[in-house]
This record gives C-alpha cells, structure tokens and sequence, in this order.
C-alpha cells in the first residue's frame, strides 16, 4: 500500500527533498504540493495553505502533506505548474538568505 500521508521539516527541507525523492509542486491558485517519484500528488494540510515557502524554511515547520486522488490531481494541466526539484529549491534558498 502506498503512503496516503508525507511530513516535511521545512527546516531541513534540501535532505528531505533529497531523500524522500520528492518535488515541490507550486500550482496557480492552489498553493503548495508535492510530487513523489511515481508522479503521486500530495496537497498541503489546511492549516498550512497559503503558507510563504520561505517562512515555512526559517521558522522550521514541519507540515504534513496528503495524497491526492489520481482522478484528481491527472486533471490539472501542466501551464498550471511549476515544478522545483532540490537544485531549484537550494537556489531560492541561497538567494533569500535563508
């Protein structure tokens, strides 16, 4: 069975990125996500929604993400992603001097 559930310690977020193999997923209007290996989507948890991701990394929260039904998460078109890796995420990381 599949994880329905991911934690994610912002303060620590390049390793869990990294050993998790997950991606940050940003979608127009809808916040935060992230993306497993096998393309699975998992949505932030409510309280968390509309959380800054630099915030998030310099107050080292850690915030719980949920799975995503596939009939769900196949309907949202590609224009409405942007997809950071661990590279991407390093970088905003140097830039805003976290």
């Amino acid at each position: 069975m599949e994880n329905t559930k991911i934690k994610i310690d912002f303060g620590d977020i390049l390793s869990e990125l990294e050993e998790k193999n997950l991606k940050l997923y940003f979608l127009s209007n809808r916040g935060l996500f992230l993306a497993d290996s096998q393309n699975n989507l998992y949505q932030m948890e409510l309280y968390r929604q509309g959380s800054y991701l630099d915030k998030l990394i310099k107050n080292e929260i850690t915030v719980e993400f949920e799975l995503v039904e596939t009939s769900i998460s196949k309907n949202i078109g590609d224009w409405e992603k942007e997809i950071w890796d661990v590279s991407d995420v390093k970088d905003f990381v140097m830039r805003q001097k976290l």
